[in-house]
C-alpha cells in the first residue's frame, strides 16, 4: 500500500494493448495505483526489439512487480505467454497477490493454423535477433539454421493460407502473428541471403 492505495502492476502480452488500457482505467477508478508497461512491442513499438532493449524491459517489469502489492494478468482468451508466466511465478515467489482478467485454467485450444502461426512467429523473432547479432560480428546465425530452414519451408507452403485465414479473422488475437506481417518473413529471409552472400565475398 502507498498512501492508503493498493499498488497493482499489469502483466500480459503486449499484443493486448487495448485491454491493458481498459484495465488500467478500470483499476485506477477503483482506487488503485496502477503500474503498466512502457512500450507495446507486439502492438507497434518497434524500439522494443533493438539490441538489449527487451532484456532491459523484462528486468524492469520485475522491478515494477517488486513495487506492487499485486499483479493483474491480462490473459485475453486465456493466453499466457512465457514472459508473463515468468512474471506470475516471480510474483508468487515474492508473495504478491495474483489477479486475472479471465479465470485461469480455461485456455482455449488452438487450431492447427493458430499453433503453426505461433510457432513460426517465435522462430521469426529468434532469427531476427540472431541476424542483428551477426551484423555485430557474432556467429549467431549458425545456431539458427534449423529455424531458417523451417521458415523457408513455411513461406513456400502454409504461409499464404494462414495469411488469408488471419485476414478472414480466423486466427485468434491471442496468438502471436508476427510471421504474418505483410512481407515480414520474405524480407527477413532476403536479408539473411544477402548477408550470407556479402560474408562469402569478403
Amino acid at each position: 500500500m502507498t498512501g492508503g492505495y493498493k499498488v497493482i502492476t499489469l502483466c500480459g502480452s503486449t499484443r493486448f494493448k487495448d485491454q491493458f488500457m481498459e484495465a488500467q482505467k478500470r483499476l485506477t477508478l477503483q482506487g488503485n495505483i496502477v503500474i503498466s508497461v512502457g512500450l507495446f512491442g507486439h502492438s507497434g513499438d518497434a524500439e522494443v526489439w533493438t539490441e538489449g532493449t527487451k532484456e532491459m524491459l523484462d528486468d524492469m517489469h520485475k522491478r515494477k512487480i517488486d513495487m506492487a502489492d499485486a499483479i493483474f494478468v491480462i490473459n485475453v482468451g486465456g493466453y499466457i505467454g512465457s514472459s508473463t508466466r515468468s512474471e506470475i511465478e516471480y510474483a508468487t515467489a515474492t508473495d504478491k497477490e495474483v489477479m486475472y482478467l479471465e479465470e485461469p485454467g480455461k485456455e482455449a485450444s488452438l487450431t492447427a493454423a493458430e499453433q503453426r502461426v505461433a510457432e513460426q512467429s517465435t522462430r521469426l523473432r529468434e532469427v531476427s535477433k540472431a541476424l542483428r547479432q551477426a551484423r555485430e560480428g557474432l556467429e549467431a546465425l549458425d545456431a539458427q539454421q534449423d529455424n531458417i530452414r523451417q521458415l523457408e519451408e513455411y513461406l513456400a507452403t502454409d504461409w499464404k493460407a494462414d495469411y488469408e485465414a488471419d485476414e478472414a479473422g480466423e486466427i485468434s488475437k491471442a496468438v502471436a502473428r508476427d510471421v504474418l506481417g505483410q512481407d515480414t518473413l520474405y524480407n527477413l529471409l532476403e536479408e539473411i541471403s544477402e548477408f550470407k552472400e556479402n560474408i562469402s565475398q569478403q
